[in-house]
């Protein structure tokens, strides 16, 4: 059987195998356990997989929800993240549906130690640790522009068949794409514009949703919080095993231990707008998950330095890898790509003063700062609220068009 066939019928077999094991179960409950590719085929909506190879070797799948000659329009997740984020609230309110709705033509990023999809190598397995020497620098120096240049290749291409490629509108209609992230995707995207110059004029806009950056008294955990994750990722490493949250790591502790996981996610993520709701993310088997030791580490070491650093291997490999005894400073500020920000009001991560923080060191870039209506709003919140689609999806939908047209209010909140 032939590349593609395969790929078919292991979905086919992804979804009937989802339906079957859960037969005695409530949907909603059902639904924990499935896929980004269980969520597709369900609804029944066009989509494609397409196979992205980093220039450091990682094989990524991202998905697609194809409109021919449309805005091309890429969704990230942040850490312990996927492109599961965007359609586990289904079609109604999840934003990857909204968008293929309104005729964009929508592209689901995985990066590299998402499960399933980031989980290939062409030399390395998920077991060994150098698979696992990464954090959002890799993701944005290796993964997006890979992931970016693949968008350009098969659009530019259906552009061609189509023939409206040819001449410098039609090239730049299919090379320019709009960014929207959530988390510590927004430290990747800082990181590609620094790192590669050239995605500047490649980037029509980016919209961060509870965006990180720089961490240092910008967030509502205290450095006990910072310790005990940090002496629980050292003793995952020790314990030889180098993905920090396995796929259903979540699922099953919190059923464990679940004022242990109430405490921790509300010191961690922030009150949520609904605190009923608030343990809904760890029910799902696949939404977070994954997670490198350098990852952890990399935004402890902004957290304690109060820059937007590059990671900090010590100084004898900071000489080899930089020049310098030091980790290097991503120059943000000089970054010009369009920038909409959001923030929600008890994000324990992203916190209002913290997102006002990367306005003022990005005034050259940032277009607007947006507040999320809502008195209470955590960091899983804009993916998991019940009322994601009027506070979230509707109006980052609405900034965008307006910027697209060229009409968008200067408004900071």
């Amino acid at each position: 059987m032939g590349g593609l066939g395969c790929i078919g019928a292991i979905k086919v077999m992804l979804f009937v195998c989802a339906i079957g094991r859960n037969a005695h179960s409530s949907p909603s409950e059902s639904r924990y356990k499935w896929t980004t590719m269980d969520w597709l085929e369900a609804q029944n909506v066009s989509h494609e997989v397409h196979n992205v190879t980093t220039a450091d070797g990682y094989q990524l799948q991202v998905q697609r929800l194809p409109r021919l000659g449309a805005k091309p329009v890429l969704l990230v997740h942040g850490l312990l993240g996927s492109s599961l984020g965007w359609v586990c609230m289904g079609p109604e309110r999840s934003l990857a549906f909204q968008l293929h709705h309104r005729k964009y033509d929508v592209w689901l990023a995985n990066l590299r130690g998402v499960a399933p999809y980031g989980r290939q190598h062409i030399d390395l397995t998920d077991v060994m640790l150098e698979f696992w020497r990464f954090s959002f620098h890799e993701h944005g120096a290796y993964d997006l522009p890979a992931i970016i240049d693949h968008m350009a290749k098969v659009t530019g291409d259906e552009q061609l068949e189509r023939g409206k490629g040819s001449g410098a509108d039609g090239e730049e209609m299919h090379h320019q794409v709009v960014l929207i992230g959530h988390s510590q995707a927004f430290n990747a995207f800082l990181v590609l514009c620094a790192v590669h110059p050239r995605f500047s004029q490649r980037i029509q806009l980016i919209q961060a949703l509870a965006p990180l950056a720089r961490l240092h008294r910008q967030v509502r955990f205290d450095s006990f919080q910072v310790r005990h994750l940090m002496k629980f990722v050292k003793k995952r490493q020790k314990a030889n095993k180098f993905e920090i949250f396995p796929p259903g790591y979540f699922r099953k502790t919190c059923q464990a231990k679940r004022d242990l996981c109430e405490f921790y996610a509300k010191q961690l993520a922030g009150s949520a707008q609904n605190n009923k709701k608030l343990l809904e993310a760890f029910n799902y088997e696949s939404l977070l998950q994954g997670g490198s030791p350098r990852e952890i580490k990399h935004l402890q070491q902004i957290w304690k330095s109060g820059d937007f650093i590059s990671y900090d291997f010590g100084t004898a490999e900071n000489l080899q890898v930089y020049h310098s005894v030091e980790a290097i400073s991503y120059n943000i500020s000089q970054i010009t790509v369009p920038i909409i920000l959001y923030f929600g009001e008890t994000d324990a991560i992203a916190t209002p003063e913290g997102v006002h923080a990367i306005y003022a060191r990005m005034l050259k870039s940032v277009k607007s700062v947006q507040r999320i209506n809502s008195k209470k709003f955590n960091h899983l919140d804009f993916l998991l609220s019940g009322d994601v689609k009027s506070l979230v999806n509707d109006k980052l939908i609405e900034q965008m068009e307006q910027f697209l047209e060229g009409r968008l209010p200067y408004v900071i909140e």
